[in-house]
């Protein structure tokens, strides 16, 4: 009884191993166990004790995504990056490069500011798509960068509406027209908003055609466009 309580994952003490592979096994033990505060408390003692041991790799992965489930997205990512480049080989760089993707994208600010992190996300997916075409991860992956496209794509339609606000139409074209393109979820409005910057220009024909390509919410509002264009 004395001995399980002393290496339970509830008690905040030192941990007092008597090897590596005992330290790592209990740091494993608590990070199943969810206690991923105390995983990173273990794995610290470990790396400074075994800096050699064949667990380190397993041991930094376990300490980047016990970050990770904890939502600390910056730390994790400073250390699924220390593995990506301390151990290529790694069994773990495979799910280490997919979570340095999904840390970008969580750390990315909302969609008014710069998407500088939203990039870099879109472009570690793609490395990762490129790169393990093959992994267990890769539907993960693609849905992943789906998502992230959306947060770009949701960026440029803003940058598309702020510039019909100010009355640069010919700038607000480039980006509608990229949401256009490539959006699946925000490819009405730009349709539409297309069709009234045309419909300002007193192109109708063109007008027309963005007006009706339009469906969900919009839908209504197009047809009663094509009705004034008639």
């Amino acid at each position: 009884m004395i001995f399980l309580l002393f290496f339970s994952c509830t008690k905040n003490k030192k941990p007092e191993m008597t090897s590596p592979d005992e330290e790592f096994n209990q740091a494993v033990k608590c990070f199943e166990e969810k206690d991923y505060k105390k995983t990173i408390n273990y794995l610290r003692y470990f790396f400074n004790r075994y800096p050699g041991s064949h667990w380190i790799d397993d041991a930094q992965f376990y300490f980047a995504e016990s970050y990770y489930l904890l939502n600390n997205y910056m730390e994790a990512m400073n250390e699924f990056h220390f593995l990506l480049n301390n151990f290529p080989n790694s069994n773990f760089s495979e799910k280490a490069l997919l979570r340095k993707a999904q840390c970008l994208e969580k750390m990315a600010p909302i969609a008014q500011r710069d998407q500088t992190l939203t990039r870099e996300a879109l472009d570690t997916y793609e490395e990762f798509i490129k790169k393990y075409p093959y992994s267990k991860h890769l539907e993960e992956a693609k849905e992943s960068k789906r998502s992230a496209e959306e947060k770009e794509n949701q960026k440029f339609l803003e940058i598309g509406e702020t510039y019909i606000k100010m009355g640069i139409n010919e700038s607000a074209i480039i980006y509608l027209k990229k949401v256009a393109e490539q959006s699946k979820k925000w490819n009405d409005k730009a349709n539409f908003l297309l069709g009234d910057i045309a419909l300002s220009n007193n192109l109708d024909s063109l007008a027309a055609s963005y007006y009706q390509k339009v469906e969900g919410e919009f839908k209504e509002k197009a047809r009663e466009k094509l009705k004034e264009i008639k």
